[in-house]
């Protein structure tokens, strides 16, 4: 029973709760769990980095969505080799943040990692709405690979 109960606790992943303390771009944030700092990325999606066009308007949704001071939940399995922890995001202002910034144009689907936001990406690119107002964005792994 302990077993079962043990193997159901790793499979259904976990919960940290607390204050948004800082949004470093669209898709990483620190959360602050009783005095403690955890440093978030958001699972399954890719935003702009802050040099890159439309870099700051991701940080600033995120933001919008996410205030600073805010309460958060982040619903997580695993860390990423950096040591950020992998996550869904609840806020104040959304259910499903990581969803919303693909679905606003405020971030790409990580193919890579997951395709579970390719709908709502197809219908931001139809839509053109956010990066993808612009003829060509760059997506953010091809923008990283030109500075090493």
């Amino acid at each position: 029973m302990k077993l079962l109960l043990l193997f159901a606790l790793f499979f259904s992943g976990y919960t940290l709760s607390g204050n948004i303390s800082k949004i470093s771009d669209g898709d990483t944030l620190s959360l602050n769990v009783k005095g403690e700092q955890y440093k978030i990325r958001l699972l399954g999606i890719d935003a702009p980095e802050l040099k890159q066009s439309f870099g700051k308007q991701s940080r600033n949704h995120l933001l919008k969505l996410c205030p600073i001071k805010s309460r958060a939940k982040v619903f997580f399995k695993k860390r990423d080799k950096y040591g950020r922890i992998l996550g869904r995001l609840e806020c104040k202002n959304a259910k499903e943040v990581n969803k919303q910034m693909v679905l606003e144009g405020f971030a790409w689907v990580y193919r890579e990692y997951s395709k579970e936001f390719v709908k709502q990406e197809e219908m931001a690119k139809q839509l053109k709405k956010g990066l993808w107002s612009e003829d060509n964005p760059i997506y953010p792994q091809h923008f990283r690979e030109q500075f090493r």
